[in-house]
């Protein structure tokens, strides 16, 4: 059997092809039945016995097709199939969702949600994406780890913290990678990356968030400055647009105008950031008024826009502190990107008898943590990193309204099936 690509080199042979039915046009004594995978499509032609068959094919169904392959300058592709044996390989139900339906309803459907090409093209896109982000970082010597998702104690502090049984005692599905991650950098991984899901007990039903994701992490030794990371960031990610746009082609920029290249970064500090909006404080800023700061960036012509030198208030015990005008802040980051938020990133505290110290001013005992905080006791050099929510690029990138949209099979909160 052939793929649809390889067809028009079999001019004057008999082949066999199979693929989803696209379409059936009874047309006098001939019947027209169009087959499709992926964004390929082949007519086949033919009549008699084979345009009665032909006639009880449903639409959507799953067909085989055999016939000599002739020239036709109506055809898809400029060539088609004289049919010579046609067989339904298995049927459809009507079809249960329309191109325009609801993301609400086409999530019960899957299945059928990704025939459509748009939405095929959408993960495309998105595995575009990832893969080229890997391939950046391989180029630069970093390797892949894969760190356990079962852990014995929360990865991160605070509650959003799924629970789990786990032969009697009590297990919590990870939150983030992160004291994997930094436990390499110290066991002499100098430059890491993952790829892999999180999981998150947030009951948010906002068109950003979601249950379960897909983290795209990174964690490199000789970081000093959050500035260091910003740079590898963007680059990475201007570059995974660039070669996903070209690998994709005008299939990709005419379904999702708004995949387009980002330009340089425009890295402004918290204070400025603050000032910019016109707030205080050492809260984080709001979903609005990092839109609001989005839209002030993009009139400038920046749609990457990282905020740097952030409040020790906002961070976690492992950031790296500094001082700066009488304020208490950190070596991290976050990254805006169109208006939202994709990333946190920070030079990491590697020196023990300091991790200690901000575990404690963060009211935490350390408790299910020691394997982690023990590995700072083997000596450790300075590293950083950051941590990307995959579909949450994917979803600004094609600019689609939602995480839904950029999801495969999303989890949030009420949805367990499918």
């Amino acid at each position: 059997m052939f793929s649809f690509t390889q067809i028009a080199g079999k001019v004057g042979q008999t082949i066999r092809v199979e693929g989803f039915v696209s379409a059936v046009r009874i047309q006098g004594k001939m019947a027209f039945v169009v087959l499709e995978s992926g964004a390929e499509k082949i007519q086949c032609v033919g009549s008699g016995p084979v345009r009665e068959k032909a006639k009880v094919l449903m639409v959507h169904g799953y067909a085989a097709v055999e016939g000599e392959v002739v020239k036709s300058s109506q055809a898809p592709g400029g060539v088609e199939i004289q049919i010579s044996l046609i067989e339904l390989v298995s049927a459809s139900i009507p079809w249960p969702i329309a191109e325009k339906s609801d993301i609400g309803v086409k999530l019960e459907w899957p299945v059928a949600r990704f025939r459509e090409r748009r939405e095929a093209l959408g993960q495309i896109a998105q595995s575009q994406l990832e893969f080229h982000m890997m391939a950046h970082l391989q180029a630069q010597g970093f390797i892949a780890l894969h760190s356990p998702k079962l852990m014995g104690a929360p990865s991160e502090s605070g509650a959003e913290v799924f629970e789990v049984k786990y032969f009697g005692e009590k297990a919590y599905l990870a939150q983030s990678p992160q004291f994997y991650k930094q436990m390499a950098i110290a066991a002499g991984f100098a430059k890491i990356y993952e790829s892999a899901p999180v999981f998150r007990a947030e009951p948010s039903f906002s068109s950003r968030h979601a249950t379960e994701f897909v983290s795209f992490d990174v964690e490199l030794e000789g970081v000093r400055s959050e500035h260091e990371l910003i740079v590898l960031e963007c680059a990475m990610i201007r570059e995974a647009m660039r070669k996903t746009i070209h690998a994709m082609g005008d299939e990709l920029s005419s379904s999702f105008p708004k995949a387009t290249v980002a330009g340089a970064e425009k890295v402004i500090t918290f204070a400025q950031a603050q000032e910019i909006l016109g707030v205080r404080g050492d809260e984080s800023l709001s979903a609005e008024e990092e839109r609001r700061l989005g839209g002030i960036m993009a009139e400038q012509g920046h749609e990457l826009v990282a905020i740097a030198q952030v409040p020790w208030a906002q961070r976690p015990f492992y950031h790296m502190k500094e001082t700066a005008d009488g304020r208490m802040l950190t070596r991290s980051f976050e990254l805006l990107y169109r208006g939202v938020e994709i990333t946190t990133g920070a030079v990491r505290e590697h020196r023990y008898a300091i991790l200690m110290e901000q575990l404690v001013e963060k009211g935490l005992s350390g408790k299910g943590m020691e394997f982690y905080l023990e590995s700072f006791q083997l000596g450790c050099p300075p590293h950083g990193g950051f941590g990307l929510g995959l579909a949450r690029l994917s979803m600004l990138f094609l600019g689609l309204p939602g995480i839904k949209e950029a999801s495969f099979i999303p989890r949030g909160p009420g949805r367990l099936i499918p």
